[in-house]
């Protein structure tokens, strides 16, 4: 059974996140460290939606599906909390512009990779 195309946003994250941090690490360690905590903040539990969302197909199963998005929407904002809580009390030099710039814009990719995988 192939998987859902969904499975591709992730990996487009994740690659997204990489790069990021790779790339402020030119600016110094602290970015690429808030940059790569902020990433993975949101890539992290969007991961974990899509794995709960998506693993029943079919009319058949229209009542486990629904069901599986919404504890994944709720597993998917436990996570992000606590991602952030973890991040601001283990991580001693955060710089808030590069974790809140990473998270948004990782947000971004999981809005425009559908737009750009093609059908």
């Amino acid at each position: 059974m192939q998987r859902p195309r969904i499975y591709r946003v992730v990996l487009a994250q994740l690659l997204a996140t990489a790069s990021l941090a790779l790339l402020l690490l030119l600016l110094g360690k602290s970015y690429a460290i808030s940059a790569l905590s902020g990433g993975l903040a949101c890539s992290i539990p969007n991961a974990y939606l899509v794995w709960k969302a998506f693993r029943y197909r079919g009319a058949s199963a229209a009542q486990n599906i629904a069901r599986s998005f919404y504890q994944g929407e709720a597993g998917k904002f436990a996570l992000t909390i606590l991602a952030f809580i973890l991040i601001f009390t283990l991580i001693p030099s955060i710089d808030p512009l590069a974790l809140f710039g990473a998270f948004a814009l990782i947000q971004a990719v999981n809005w425009l990779t559908p737009l750009l995988i093609k059908r």
